[in-house]
C-alpha cells in the first residue's frame, strides 16, 4: 500500500439530476467536513463519452445550496461540469489527493446514474474507497457509529484502517462484528483478525467495541446491515469481491446484497489491492 504525502485532502461526489445525486453531494459535504478536506462535485460523468453533457450544472448548484445549509464547517467546494469518463476521473482523483468517491446507487430503476451493475463497474478499478449511498439524506452528526464486520478473510487490515479513520478524525466508535465457527482452523482465522484489529486500535487509540456472536454467520457484511439499528450504526465497511467465481457471474457477487440496501445504509467499499490509498495521519 502506498503512503501519500501530507497535503490538502479532497472528496469527490459524483452527482446527477436525481435525488440520488443530491444524497451523494450531501454525504460528500459531511465527509469533507469530517476529514477537513475540499469537496469536488462532478456533474458530468459518464461511462460513455457520447452520453456526456453539461445540463446538470445548474441542478448541482441548487443541490449544493441545500448541502451548505446542513454543514456548519466551512469547506472549499469545486463544481465541475466538464466531461469526465472513468479513466480521467481516476487521474483527476490522483492529482487532487482525493481520498474517497461518493456515489448514489439505485437498486432498481433508472432514476440514478448508478445502478448495482454500474456501481460495481465503477468501484472495481478504483484504488480509492467508494462510499455508496441511497436516498436517505444524512444528518450533520452521521458516521458517529461505524461497523467493521470481520470474518475469516485475511484482507481486513485495509477495512480496519478505514473504519478507524472515522474514529481518529471524528471521534466515532467502531463496532467490530464477528461470528463463531466450529471448525478450529476457521475459528483461528477469525481470532487472528480480531487480535490484529485489537492491537491496531489500541496502538492508534481508536474507540471500539467488540461484538462477538456465538453462532456462525455466513455473510457478516450483509449481517451488519440488519444489525445496524441495534447499535444505531450509520456506516458499514466492506471488501469487494476480488475474483468472480462462476456462481458470482450467474447470481452476482455478495456485495450485491449490501450496496443500495433497502435501509439506505451507506457502505464504504474497499478493493483488495497493493496500491490502495492510505491516509497519512
Amino acid at each position: 500500500m502506498e503512503q501519500e504525502e501530507k497535503k490538502k485532502l479532497n472528496i469527490i461526489a459524483i452527482a446527477d439530476n436525481s435525488e440520488y445525486g443530491t444524497s451523494a453531494i450531501r454525504h460528500g459535504g459531511i465527509l469533507a467536513a469530517i476529514f477537513k478536506s475540499s469537496l469536488t462535485i462532478i456533474s458530468n460523468f459518464s461511462f460513455s463519452k457520447s452520453n456526456q453533457n453539461d445540463q446538470n450544472k445548474n441542478i448541482c448548484e441548487e443541490q449544493m445550496k441545500l448541502t451548505n445549509q446542513l454543514i456548519q464547517n466551512d469547506i472549499e467546494v469545486f463544481l465541475l461540469s466538464n466531461p469526465f469518463s472513468t479513466d480521467n476521473i481516476y487521474s483527476y482523483a490522483d492529482e487532487t489527493n482525493t481520498i474517497m468517491f461518493v456515489i448514489g446507487v439505485q437498486r432498481k430503476g433508472k432514476d440514478s446514474l448508478f445502478n448495482l451493475r454500474k456501481a460495481r463497474h465503477f468501484i472495481k478499478p478504483s484504488r480509492l474507497p467508494v462510499m455508496t449511498v441511497g436516498l436517505k439524506l444524512p444528518d450533520s452528526d452521521i458516521f458517529r457509529q461505524v461497523m467493521l464486520p470481520l470474518d475469516i478473510d485475511r484482507q481486513h487490515k485495509e477495512k480496519a484502517l478505514w473504519a478507524g479513520y472515522f474514529s481518529r478524525f471524528y471521534h466515532a466508535k467502531v463496532h467490530v462484528l464477528c461470528g463463531s465457527y466450529k471448525d478450529q482452523l476457521l475459528k483461528q482465522k477469525v481470532k487472528d483478525n480480531i487480535d490484529f484489529t485489537k492491537k491496531l486500535y489500541q496502538n492508534l487509540e481508536i474507540d471500539y467495541e467488540l461484538h462477538e456472536f456465538s453462532r456462525t454467520i455466513d455473510d457478516i457484511d450483509r449481517f451488519s446491515i440488519f444489525y445496524a439499528p441495534e447499535i444505531k450504526a450509520t456506516l458499514t465497511v466492506i471488501m469487494m469481491t476480488s475474483f468472480y467465481t462462476f456462481i458470482d457471474y450467474i447470481f452476482g457477487p455478495k456485495e450485491n446484497a449490501i450496496i443500495a440496501n433497502e435501509d439506505g445504509l451507506p457502505v464504504l467499499c474497499i478493493n483488495e489491492r497493493d496500491d490502495l490509498y492510505v491516509l497519512c495521519t
